[in-house]
């Protein structure tokens, strides 16, 4: 199932890359995920209560959301709801182009019928910089801004950003240092058929080359900085969403593996900020789970 198809759970034309018709969102969490989701979850409400910045809301909310957490049932639909909407312009976006694509995310998944989303979707598409998107329409494209919006506002994928996001991340994929981080978001934001199908597969097996030998990853294999809580989220959910291999499935258990390994008591990782490494490895290990139980 390519990860591209994350939508179609809020009435357009893609799927989510969790779809409920295939049952995660509506199945009670794995007992492995639970003290990661509660933790997050009341973290997220704690961010409203202290009125932390709209983009930690949005993304933490977006993560949880993604990771198969059923938006309509749970308790703090309303607070982020009303949170988001009170924070976005009369212009329909929040304050750049990546934090607004979270926020129409969040706001369209939760199911609020009266809030539209159109004006921020019509501002992110007058927003973009030439074929793809930087925070504005001044910044340079770049491939984790283009590929989030590509991923999580569909109606915006059209031919041109594929081509733009296929040239770039060649250039990217040459380099001897090559992000891991950039690797994933290319995988989930494209599909096979959208360009180079070489591509597709030499990104997903440089990206499982890239593993490090504990099972984690970082900015690259041989970065010298420790673990990266989001470089691993990422590379695991796009793994997850993109192959069935058994070398793939392979990566992802000694990935679940360190984050069993390496969880605090409180159900989080050693990370700074929540929504940038515990919500992603959240995300990251409830795609495994879910590849690995199908």
């Amino acid at each position: 199932m390519s990860a591209v198809n994350v939508l179609g759970a809020m009435g357009v034309d893609r799927k989510f890359i969790i779809l409920k018709e295939n049952g995660i969102s509506t199945e009670p969490r794995p007992d492995a995920l639970k003290p990661t989701s509660a933790t997050l979850q009341r973290i997220l409400v704690d961010f409203i209560q202290r009125k932390l910045p709209h983009r930690r809301v949005a993304r933490l909310a977006g993560l949880l959301l993604l990771s198969g957490i059923e938006g309509t049932s749970v308790t703090w639909r309303e607070s982020v709801l009303s949170y988001l909407v009170s924070k976005r312009h009369t212009d329909g976006a929040w304050v750049d182009c990546e934090d607004t694509a979270w926020c129409i995310l969040v706001l369209r998944y939760l199911g609020d019928p009266s809030i539209d989303t159109g004006l921020s979707i019509k501002w992110l598409a007058e927003e973009r910089s030439g074929d793809g998107w930087g925070y504005c329409h001044r910044d340079t494209p770049c491939i984790p801004i283009t590929s989030t919006i590509r991923l999580l506002v569909p109606s915006l994928r059209d031919e041109r950003s594929a081509t733009w996001l296929n040239n770039q991340w060649l250039k990217d994929v040459n380099n001897l240092q090559c992000l891991s981080y950039k690797a994933a978001w290319f995988l989930l934001a494209q599909d096979k058929q959208e360009g180079n199908s070489s591509l597709f597969e030499r990104t997903l097996n440089h990206l499982l080359a890239d593993q490090r030998d504990d099972g984690v990853w970082g900015p690259w294999r041989n970065h010298p900085a420790p673990t990266d809580c989001f470089s691993t989220g990422i590379a695991m959910w796009a793994i997850a969403s993109v192959s069935n291999s058994r070398q793939s499935d392979e990566a992802l258990k000694r990935a679940i593996h360190w984050c069993e390994s390496n969880r605090l008591d409180n159900g989080l990782f050693a990370t700074h900020f929540i929504e940038e490494g515990s919500a992603w490895l959240h995300l990251g290990w409830s795609a495994a789970l879910h590849r690995l139980s199908r």
